[in-house]
């Protein structure tokens, strides 16, 4: 599992002398579990607590939790319970005295919402007792929402008293095929397409199989997670999702603006900016802005797009068709997948990794220029995959990506061009061309591409011809 930047920050945290107070937080199925239980199990391997909360009555969770405190306790009888969560706390820091352990608390998320005040505990005995104690404190919870304004949005009680957090994201683009080593490169971008970076959902794909058979199996079967993974994740977040997943669906259908998602879901424009907020907050969308807009703040030139990978596919897939799938017309399903599988991997995964890839030339000093923006480029005559532009030299590059079993001809060229001559904000700038391709390119074109300078990368790993 590539995580070998976090477990390097837990071994700096470890190592710090005095009490650390560190919050441990990200969606479901990133693997915050994994990452703990692998670093204690690996790193630390005694001298530690590891403790699950779970949905509850409060009497029941402080007994589970006594009973997972007792062997640090010599001399307590089994079945001890503490008669209270601050008596339990403070003894968790007089334990922490004399040596450093380190305490877990995983999905701490229902052990707020069975005990309300278990933060304003947590906040007295830590003032009370940090400075005497060694404990290393982890708090981790999948509810991204309560765990950031528990913590670090300033409204919690237990805000200003981490000494760290964490935010576990996918993992890198690149770290996939650890997850999936039978994979080809091509495999792997149609993966990436379909559920992104997260660690459980690639540890249920077989790399044995076909992309487009493992959708059929991990994804349609009956029996799978995915059948209500779009409504937990927004359920995790908010109580009420029905209007969320909603504007989800009219995102997912093709509305990019807040009038035509306003229109689509009948929600009035001047409330569809609160919820397009909440959604942005919790990283189930993004707002796109074109990378010429000059007020980037306020600008028109902006589009909103599902972020998450699965939910995405979810939304495009299979929410319009959802008869078919309670039908369990599945042969079905997967033909209308199938019927435009290539073009939704190369406007999503794709693309997505080929800007990443100009990003990381720009930084690596292999482009004519180092960009400040690098993103897409729109307006009412088309859009340009990748824009990468320098405002101070007046330098840019524009880009095409084709995710096709067909070579590109000088056509996809002539195209581009044509739409780079109606951009007039960048009529000044000295221009550059690059094109990706799954499948390469045609003589005419790659002659072409030789006596203009044109940047051209082929395949899944952006192997430069050009």
């Amino acid at each position: 599992m590539d995580r070998e930047s976090q477990l390097k920050r837990l071994d700096e945290i470890y190592r710090r002398t005095g009490a650390q107070f560190l919050v441990l937080y990200g969606r479901r199925r990133i693997g915050k579990t994994a990452l703990i239980t692998h670093w204690l199990e690996t790193r630390v391997q005694q001298g530690f607590l590891y403790w699950v909360a779970h949905k509850s009555s409060p009497g029941m969770l402080l007994e589970k939790f006594s009973k997972a405190l007792q062997p640090f306790l010599p001399g307590v009888a089994m079945g001890f319970r503490f008669t209270d969560w601050e008596t339990a706390l403070q003894q968790v820091f007089e334990i922490a005295r004399k040596r450093r352990i380190v305490v877990a608390i995983d999905e701490f998320q229902y052990l707020l919402e069975s005990v309300p005040e278990i933060a304003s505990i947590l906040q007295i005995v830590w003032d009370k007792q940090a400075k005497r104690s060694r404990l290393f404190l982890i708090l981790a919870g999948s509810h991204f929402h309560m765990m950031r304004s528990e913590f670090l949005a300033g409204r919690g009680p237990l805000y200003g008293r981490t000494t760290a957090d964490i935010l576990l994201e996918e993992i890198d683009p690149e770290s996939i095929h650890l997850f999936l080593p039978s994979y080809s490169p091509e495999q792997v971008v149609e993966t990436y397409s379909v559920v992104g970076g997260v660690p459980k959902y690639l540890e249920m794909w077989d790399d044995r199989k076909p992309v487009l058979s493992n959708i059929r199996e991990v994804i349609l079967s009956p029996v799978t997670i995915f059948r209500q993974e779009a409504i937990y994740l927004i359920q995790d977040e908010i109580a009420e999702p029905r209007t969320y997943l909603g504007i989800l669906e009219a995102i997912g259908s093709g509305m990019q603006s807040p009038s035509s998602i306003s229109k689509e879901t009948a929600i009035p424009i001047n409330h569809i900016g609160k919820y397009l907020r909440s959604l942005l907050d919790l990283g189930f969308v993004r707002r796109i802005i074109s990378v010429d807009a000059r007020d980037r703040k306020n600008t028109r030139l902006s589009r909103y797009e599902i972020q998450d990978a699965y939910l995405k596919f979810h939304f495009t897939y299979i929410v319009p068709n959802l008869e078919l799938l309670e039908q369990n017309r599945l042969g079905r399903l997967l033909e209308i997948i199938d019927g435009s599988f290539s073009s939704f991997v190369g406007r999503t995964g794709y693309e997505e990794l080929a800007r990443r890839f100009i990003i990381r030339l720009g930084d690596n000093r292999e482009l004519p220029f180092v960009p400040d923006r690098v993103g897409r480029i729109w307006n009412k005559h088309g859009e340009i995959d990748i824009a990468a532009l320098q405002g101070k030299s007046r330098v840019a590059l524009f880009g095409e990506c084709r995710w096709s079993n067909r070579k590109i001809t000088i056509r996809a060229l002539d195209e581009l061009k044509e739409k780079v001559e109606t951009l007039s904000r960048i009529k000044d700038y000295k221009l550059h061309y690059a094109l990706f391709s799954k499948s390469g390119f045609t003589k005419p074109l790659m002659k072409r591409a030789m006596e203009e300078r044109i940047l051209l990368f082929e395949g899944a790993r952006f192997k430069r011809v050009v």
